[in-house]
């Protein structure tokens, strides 16, 4: 249960939290015809987003850091390097279970995919680490195998950044593949409407966006999670909810530092509005 909690705030409930709940997908390789052809370039150097987690009764439980760095090159490939670092705190942490889990994404500067992923998780005692190598239709695994791969497939870190850079036009969908421990899901992202949220950090304009699993159990709707993104040139993730059995979810942005502030609503105290 803790970890489908830390998966949640590092950026997503789309990783099964168990292996019943979901399937893995066969991949195709033609891409949905609902992408973007051109997305827009999320990327902001310098950018961290840090957001705390409440799960059920527990005000805060966890904290999420994302970081973009300087556009550099890795491994000969000009591109981005984006970190997702959750980890639990407080009560959570000393009465449960120690976690904290880094996922690193390589991202391309030129077609804004990624060309490796890199992975490590601490819970409890227990450390694992993974990585994946991208090229073209193909992912090579450190265990040396192998994969087919879709052409919209992005690993954990990557996946809200290409949420970010789609278009998000209200009822335009589009159809993303994430690779998580050597599996592949597909996720349907659904802009469902406008919608003000007020944070810790602010109070925004927003899209709120919907997801879902195309192929998983039947009725998928991935813990009822929501993402909200501001609906200025930044597209920053002001808040994620999700609605899991297990008690209820909210990933709150607390302060955006490098890269420029988001656009804030002029009211200070403005209470959420749904269309």
């Amino acid at each position: 249960m803790l970890r489908a909690l830390l998966i949640i705030s590092a950026i997503t409930v789309y990783v099964p939290a168990s292996p019943s709940q979901s399937h893995p997908v066969t991949p195709a390789r033609t891409a949905s015809a609902s992408s973007a052809a051109s997305p827009r370039n999320p990327f902001n150097p310098g950018e961290r987003l840090s957001y705390d987690v409440s799960w059920a009764d527990f005000i805060i439980a966890a904290e999420l850091n994302i970081d973009t760095d300087d556009r550099t090159t890795f491994d000969g490939v000009e591109g981005y390097h984006v970190t997702a670092n959750a980890r639990t705190v407080g009560l959570v942490s000393g009465l449960a279970l120690k976690v904290n889990d880094v996922y690193e994404s390589f991202i391309n500067g030129a077609t804004l995919k990624p060309f490796r992923a890199e992975k490590r998780t601490r819970h409890g005692k227990k450390e694992t680490q993974s990585s994946i190598l991208i090229e073209k239709n193909t992912g090579k695994l450190g265990t040396g195998r192998t994969l087919e791969l879709p052409d919209e497939t992005y690993d954990l870190a990557g996946l809200l950044f290409a949420i970010r850079g789609m278009d998000l036009t209200i009822g335009k969908s589009r159809t993303l593949t994430l690779i998580e421990d050597d599996k592949l899901y597909t996720i349907k992202i659904q802009p469902e409407g406008n919608e003000k949220i007020t944070t810790r950090a602010g109070t925004y304009d927003t899209v709120r966006v919907a997801t879902s699993m195309v192929k998983g159990r039947e009725n998928d709707k991935l813990y009822n999670l929501r993402i909200f993104i501001t609906t200025d040139a930044r597209r920053i993730p002001v808040l994620i909810t999700a609605e899991p059995s297990w008690g209820s979810v909210r990933v709150e942005l607390t302060s955006v530092t490098g890269g420029g502030k988001p656009s804030r609503t002029n009211s200070s105290a403005v209470s959420d509005r749904r269309e």
